[in-house]
């Protein structure tokens, strides 16, 4: 049984387990993210200066320390085999502070030493370095969950304007979508999930008047279709719908604030729009 400390640092595993850090006998000492790892790319336009002419956010790295407590050299042995499989990087995993549940860090571990103090049932400073290669924290709710503090979903910071924002509209052809990232939320990049079920005998036309983009669907589409758009790939009825003869092959992003958005060719739908924040 392994020595346990005040809750703090989660391991969120992509099968949904979680390991909390100070009830598995881990004392986080640190655990510090940086900000983004911004990129600038310039291009000199004279003697005496030069344009900045694309700016990228690359892969942002975590240092995370810990020591780990066991009971006896058996137990400390046990613990080190724990920690690998915490750590585990075969897949991606999430990192939660327990002081901001609302937001994850998406994160692969680089390999790490597990250092023992002494004679001493203790791993004593170890540190592994967390990659985080999306750049940004995410929420970790979507825009479909409740917006509520109390259960942890949301929380102070997120952006989120005091008028709760919606995202399932019903028989409404023009409305606002609120992207509270600090990013936008780019079709092939981070996309959203766009749900609609309604009759549109003529096609469907999505768009956001904020970012002056559009996509139409060219088929016809009733209340018994399921119709998704993820990013830039429609969907109906669990079957891809790409090509020229289904759509436009447009997309929409989002910018960060409120999206001026427009429905047009049906009357009679509903519609929802699936994401996740970022931070």
């Amino acid at each position: 049984m392994s020595i346990k400390f005040e809750k703090d640092i989660l391991i969120q595993r992509r099968d949904g387990t979680i390991y909390d850090l100070g009830a598995e006998g881990i004392r986080v000492i640190s655990f510090d993210p940086p900000a983004p790892s911004y990129q600038h790319t310039y291009s000199q336009i004279g003697d005496f200066g030069a344009d900045l002419t694309a700016t990228q956010v690359s892969q942002t790295s975590i240092p995370l320390v810990f020591d780990v407590y066991a009971r006896d050299n058996y137990d400390y042995e046990l613990q080190r085999l724990k920690v690998l499989k915490i750590f585990s990087s075969v897949e991606p995993f999430y990192v939660i502070n327990s002081r901001t549940p609302f937001m994850r860090w998406k994160v692969v571990a680089d390999g790490f030493a597990y250092p023992r103090l002494g004679n001493y049932w203790k791993a004593k400073n170890v540190s592994v370095n967390l990659v985080c290669y999306e750049g940004y924290a995410e929420s970790t709710a979507t825009t479909l969950n409740p917006f509520t503090f109390k259960d942890g979903s949301y929380g102070i910071g997120m952006t989120i304007p005091f008028e709760t924002p919606q995202y399932t509209f019903t028989n409404q052809p023009k409305f606002k979508f609120y992207n509270a990232s600090v990013i936008p939320l780019l079709a092939n990049e981070r996309p959203v999930t766009i749900n609609f079920k309604g009759n549109a005998p003529k096609g469907l036309t999505i768009t956001n008047r904020t970012t002056k983009q559009s996509f139409t669907y060219k088929k016809s589409l009733t209340a018994s279709d399921e119709f998704k758009l993820i990013g830039l790939v429609p969907i109906v009825n669990g079957i891809q719908r790409l090509g020229n003869d289904y759509s436009t092959r447009s997309f929409v992003d989002f910018a960060s604030g409120y999206n001026d958005i427009e429905v047009t060719g049906s009357s009679d739908f509903k519609i929802s729009f699936e994401t996740r924040f970022y931070y």
